[in-house]
């Protein structure tokens, strides 16, 4: 985009981009391609907003009175600029439209085109009928070139057909270097995100508009605005934030003016201080977001109201805006199944919040405990069948997870000969001086995911040789020579108490196993 700083709005939706188009080089679910309609949908909204925001710069440089030439000819361009803008915006519908339509004229709805995968790719990649791609390519490259000879701008417009190279991100990703604007934006991708692409690209066309018109409506100097009709105006970094997330924005007079005005929040009072890049006397706007209800595509109506006295006369307003939903992200081999006294390791991300330090987890102290290791990182330690774990963004609770929690694997018993297994038919072999009964664990994932949970030894058995008093030893190691074994005598093991090492850095190590453990063992001829 030319010259000039990027506005809140246009952080949020480059993001937004950037995000989707990671998402698509992942194999989604349905519940992906859900949110990608609900994205969809918020880049509509911005686009009728920002439609009503560019028509009214627009019907504001037209009204200007002025003869001068100069102000003539912007009047001029802003009405090219609006004509341009609004042909290719109401293409990109249509282009959107037979993304939603079969080739047979069947308009797909709802699930069908949440879950569809191919119908956008069919029309945008097929090289057999390439029309559809080449005209899609040729509007918005004819655009910017377009748009750039009407406002003949020093530094001009940056073209739009935007493939891999041109992100920060992907830049370096040598599975899409190669890939054209066209392959870099629909090979590969859902119907539903890239009907999302193509309401995101209609979102930058606004932008770029919004810029030209911005431009143009500085020469015009538009329409001047008298203190009579003054309305409080309020510049918020994003419209949809996610619950828990801090609301910031910019409140000011829209007309500079050299007057103190008084600035009031929700009743309450504001400071106030000169903007250095604008001169423009505004009050700053910050507060933690929440929520009420949601709606079914996981949005919340929330607003407050504004007030500003300038010299007595108050200029009052209520400024709405949206709430998303946030979902908390468990990442962990062990997600959706915990083990009891086990410390299950998390990490816990929320959608739409850039870092993890806000993100606090709980439970009830009877279901378990949760250890904090980092921002977004997390043991969970349970101590009954299901776990509660309560989500927190900066103290404010958003969701409740529950989790399933199974006892360990129980050990079974193996009587260790050197480096082989007790061999039942052969005995114990003659000479052999030492052996260990070992509690042996034959599930592979419960070792590989609770590491350091999965010790376990003997600390106490009874070792009861034919004939004889029994022996009580505190390993399971067995030093034959002390018993003056001979060949065919033999000896059982019972009364085998079995711990486990433990994750909790509050335990000794040494919890105990519910483990029936015993065998009788001879010794070979």
């Amino acid at each position: 985009m030319s010259g000039g700083k990027e506005t809140g709005r246009q952080k949020m939706i480059g993001m937004m981009y950037l995000v989707l188009t990671a998402l698509l080089a992942l194999n989604v679910s349905n519940a992906v391609l859900q949110k990608f309609a609900i994205i969809d949908n918020t880049l509509v909204n911005m686009i009728e907003e920002n439609k009503t925001t560019n028509e009214t710069k627009l019907n504001g440089i037209l009204a200007s009175t002025s003869q001068d030439a100069n102000v003539l000819a912007a009047k001029e361009k802003a009405k090219q600029v609006r004509v341009l803008t609004e042909s290719t915006v109401a293409y990109l519908d249509e282009l959107k439209k037979k993304m939603r339509t079969e080739p047979d004229g069947t308009l797909k709805e709802g699930e069908d085109l949440v879950t569809d995968t191919h119908r956008a790719e069919e029309l945008m990649m097929d090289e057999a009928k390439p029309e559809e791609a080449l005209k899609f390519e040729k509007m918005v490259t004819s655009f910017v070139t377009d748009l750039n000879k009407i406002m003949g701008l020093k530094v001009p417009f940056a073209p739009l057909t935007k493939k891999a190279q041109d992100y920060e991100d992907f830049k370096n990703n040598t599975n899409q270097l190669d890939k054209s604007f066209l392959e870099f934006t629909f090979e590969g991708t859902p119907t539903m995100a890239a009907i999302a692409t193509v309401s995101q690209l209609q979102t930058e066309i606004m932008e770029y508009e919004m810029v030209a018109l911005d431009s143009l409506y500085a020469v015009a100097e538009g329409v001047q605005i008298k203190f009579t009709s003054v309305v409080p105006m309020v510049r918020p970094e994003a419209n949809t934030l996610v619950a828990g997330q801090e609301y910031t924005a910019d409140m000011f007079i829209a007309a500079a003016s050299e007057e103190d005005p008084e600035m009031f929040f929700n009743g309450n009072p504001v400071p106030v201080a000169k903007d250095p890049a604008t001169g423009v006397k505004m009050g700053k706007i910050k507060f933690k977001t929440s929520a009420g209800t949601y709606d079914k595509n996981g949005i919340a109506e929330a607003s407050y109201k504004i007030k500003i006295n300038v010299k007595g006369k108050p200029y009052e307003d209520v400024i709405k805006y949206r709430v998303a939903r946030p979902v908390a992200k468990f990442e962990s081999e062990s997600a959706s199944t915990l083990y009891l006294d086990c410390g299950n390791e998390m990490s816990v991300s929320v959608q739409g919040l850039a870092e993890a330090s806000g993100i606090s987890l709980s439970s009830p102290a009877d279901q378990g405990k949760v250890i904090t290791q980092g921002p977004g990182k997390f043991v969970l330690i349970p101590t009954r069948p299901q776990m509660d774990v309560r989500v927190l963004v900066n103290g404010s609770q958003i969701e409740v997870k529950p989790f399933k929690a199974k006892a360990v694997p129980m050990p079974s018993p193996k009587l260790m000969v050197g480096n082989s297994v007790y061999d039942v038919k052969k005995g114990i072999p003659p000479g052999t001086n030492v052996v260990k009964f070992v509690p042996e664990i034959s599930d592979e994932t419960f070792t590989r995911q609770n590491q350091k949970d999965a010790g376990y030894r003997i600390i106490s058995m009874t070792m009861q040789i034919t004939g004889k008093t029994p022996i009580t030893l505190n390993s399971g190691t067995i030093e034959l020579n002390k018993y003056g074994l001979r060949a065919g005598d033999s000896f059982s093991i019972y009364n085998v108490q079995v711990v486990r090492s433990t994750w909790d850095p509050g335990d000794d190590d040494r919890k105990p196993v519910n483990a029936k453990l015993e065998g009788v063992y001879v010794m070979g001829k």
